[in-house]
């Protein structure tokens, strides 16, 4: 009776828990941590493992492995990715990175088997699909609320038709509940086929409009990924339903595929086309970060680096393209751009070719079970448009993830797995006939089972307790960030370290701890920031500029204990002076180091060739310091050469002020070591690179009137008075030499 008790609520729990899941994942999001997505992983990290842990009670109430003998050969690939995983994570340099990943592996196969095995009849299956399709619905209509508040309301901080702070965060691009427009993206290439299906058997007036809300989202996301995904799906749906559900003719089949193939692509290319034309660098982002991960995949081919860990290794590959096109220095790409590329770096040929198979054998599933229904005159039946949706949904998905990460984010990962567990569960559904008897065995003994379920249950409970602390260093983060930003350094240390105690994965509260104790700068901050920095290091080597700011670290001991050596000197303390001396050298010698070691990382960092400078300067070698300032300006043309030279550009260009810059400080230098020709051109290149600018024309007047250029001089000037009338040096410049 106690068994029944179980077997029914554990059954239950999956049936009705699952949908439910599912519909969760797509609409939740909660802008009171750091990430807006926190509560989608969250969801999917508690109610995967509740969802796990469910099932496990309910198999120990039968023959543990008797749908596993049924259908093995079906099973196995998700089995033996699943082992190439687990592998992966033994084998990984950086276990903390590659166990957060792993655990999304296990939920999304778990996810995957469950369907395979409890959701055993169309009923179970329609609910399912009943629950993403509300959810597609929901998330649609706030896509629309985005739209309209985008093109016909002010823009932030004034209010709009869209409540929420994140309004306007990808400007007129629309994200909808997934906080990203590629995401959002995603679960629309997904639910327009399976959604299309529905509408071809049902002909209902909801699913019409649902579908077209679909089209709309999707092309209003301008996600160019996403558009290729829909297109794909759109091509794919067409050929499955012409091939598989309609009964007409050979020819009107190639036909209709034809016509619709070339309408679809030429309208999807169409649009990727005007997109590249607005937004090239989305491209060139791709495939210079596709080129540095293929570098990647040659350190480890075979069994690759480590499940998760792409992001930890690929500071020492990007190529410098990179911080051109982003135009920043203090971000990471956490993902290549292609789902193939990083399985391939994270698990070797071995994985990629294990991940392959079980597409392959998913594919060959479902076309074999579309094939089924058409042979025994089913193409009609419910059960033949819900494979149609879900295998052209598939194909859509993977095709969108060759240019995209979404599998590696849950909103999109769990949906995969859905597709993967509803193409079996269908075609098993269709197969099974109605005299089929499951058999059971009860093989293990009940005070056996409790003690396993038992264990079970505590297991769960406790990951419960770790990923909802997860989430809740999230939101701490959150709030720890703001301290940061009012310079309330301490306050925000605080919270960082109870970040860290909750998430000790979480790489970047560290670095905000760190970079907090640098920023306060109060008694022993150097050390502890150092530590920290340290700490960090044994998580991720190269993390976004660390090397830099040890380098700052380190550039701010020098300055004090150089002080300080002079004041001992002062005071005629000998002894005092020279540890202080040898002190400021020890931090010389490890901040040039740090900067280095950065500068191969970001080679195009301004500051760490000026903090170079500086530093050679200071100790007397103007010849490095000189050094570093023309490096800073020849470097982008390596960039010209192989193995850069595919995609050749005029770098520079998009960094002019900073290369004036340099070229000032590097005339400056030019002017102190009496080299007044080599100054000259240095401050004339500035206005090569910024034509006119204040500083490049300032410096240039103090030039003439060394060499008693009257001529040039003069005309620096007017130009100053007539550019520059306010600024102060301007008003005391006199008009001749």
């Amino acid at each position: 009776m106690f068994s029944n008790i179980i077997k029914k609520v554990s059954s239950k729990f999956v049936l009705y828990g699952l949908p439910l899941f599912y519909f969760l994942v797509a609409v939740c999001f909660y802008l009171g941590t750091y990430d807006s997505a926190q509560i989608k992983i969250t969801i999917v990290q508690i109610g995967g493992m509740a969802l796990l842990c469910s099932w496990l009670i309910y198999k120990f109430e039968g023959d543990f492995f008797n749908n596993f003998r049924k259908n093995i050969i079906i099973l196995l690939p998700i089995i033996l990715f699943l082992f190439s995983g687990l592998i992966s994570l033994l084998h990984s340099p950086f276990p903390l990175a590659s166990l957060n990943e792993f655990i999304r592996r296990l939920i999304y196969c778990f996810l995957a088997i469950i369907i395979i095995d409890c959701f055993q009849n169309k009923k179970d299956l329609n609910r399912l699909v009943n629950f993403l399709v509300v959810a597609t619905y929901i998330v649609c209509i706030y896509a629309v609320v985005q739209f309209v508040d985008t093109r016909y309301f002010p823009a932030p901080p004034a209010k709009g038709l869209d409540p929420f702070i994140w309004r306007w965060a990808f400007q007129e691009r629309i994200f909808s509940t997934f906080g990203n427009p590629n995401f959002f993206g995603d679960f629309l290439v997904v639910m327009n086929p399976i959604v299309l299906a529905l509408f071809l058997r049902k002909k209902s007036f909801h699913l019409l409009l649902l579908w077209m809300l679909i089209t709309f989202s999707t092309i209003f996301s301008y996600s160019k990924g996403a558009w290729i995904g829909f297109g794909v799906g759109i091509i794919a749906f067409t050929f499955l339903f012409i091939g598989f559900i309609l009964n007409i003719s050979r020819k009107k089949k190639l036909t209709l595929i034809l016509v619709t193939a070339l309408l679809v692509a030429s309208v999807v290319c169409g649009g990727i086309f005007l997109q590249l034309k607005k937004r090239p660098d989305s491209s060139s982002f791709r495939v210079f970060t596709w080129l540095s991960c293929w570098e990647m995949i040659n350190t480890h081919p075979i069994i690759g680096t480590g499940i998760g860990t792409f992001y930890l290794t690929y500071p020492s590959y990007r190529r410098p393209q990179i911080f051109f096109i982003e135009g920043m220095h203090n971000t990471e790409s956490d993902h290549p751009e292609n789902e193939y590329l990083e399985v391939f770096y994270d698990e070797g040929i071995i994985g990629i070719g294990i991940f392959l198979l079980l597409l392959l054998t998913i594919l060959t599933i479902g076309f074999k079970n579309l094939s089924y229904f058409k042979k025994n005159n089913l193409n009609k039946c419910a059960l033949s448009y819900l494979q149609l949706g879900f295998v052209s949904a598939i194909i859509a998905q993977l095709a969108h993830d060759c240019v995209c990460v979404s599998l590696r984010f849950v909103s999109s990962g769990v949906m995969l797995w859905m597709l993967i567990g509803a193409i079996v569960a269908v075609a098993i559904i269709s197969l099974k006939r109605e005299d089929d008897k499951e058999e059971v065995f009860i093989v293990v003994p009940a005070i056996i089972r409790r003690i396993c379920q038992l264990l079970i249950l505590a297991m769960t409970v406790y990951l419960i307790y770790i990923f909802y602390g997860y989430f809740q260093a999230d939101a701490i983060h959150s709030q720890a960030i703001q301290h940061s930003k009012a310079g309330n350094y301490t306050q925000a240390i605080e919270l960082y370290s109870q970040v860290i105690k909750k998430n000790p994965s979480f790489i970047m509260p560290r670095y905000f701890k760190a970079n907090n104790y640098n920023d306060r700068w109060q008694n022993d901050d150097p050390e502890k920031a150092l530590a920290e920095y340290n700490e960090i290091w044994k998580l991720a080597p190269n993390y976004v500029q660390s090397k830099f700011l040890v380098g700052l670290v380190y550039s701010k001991l020098v300055n004090y204990f150089n002080s300080l050596a002079n004041q001992y000197a002062k005071e005629n303390n000998e002894q005092e002076k020279q540890d202080a001396i040898q002190k400021r050298d020890y931090c010389l010698n490890q901040a040039i180091k740090h900067y280095n070691q950065y500068k191969m990382i970001d080679p195009i960092f301004p500051q760490t060739y000026y903090q170079l400078a500086s530093l050679y300067g200071q100790s007397g070698h103007p010849d490095l310091a000189e050094k570093e300032y023309l490096d800073h300006i020849n470097f982008p043309n390596k960039l010209q050469e192989p193995p850069h030279s595919f995609h050749k550009e005029n770098w520079k260009e998009r960094r002019r002020e900073e290369y004036a810059q340099t070229c000032i400080y590097l005339g400056n230098l030019e002017l102190m070591m009496n080299n007044i020709n080599n100054a000259e051109k240095s401050f004339i290149e500035s206005l090569k690179y910024v034509p006119n600018n204040i500083d490049g024309l300032k410096n240039l007047s103090a030039i003439f009137i060394k060499k008693n250029d009257k001529e040039n001089y003069k005309k620096a000037y007017d130009l100053l008075k007539q550019l520059y009338p306010e600024d102060e040096y301007v008003k005391q410049m006199k008009e001749n030499i």
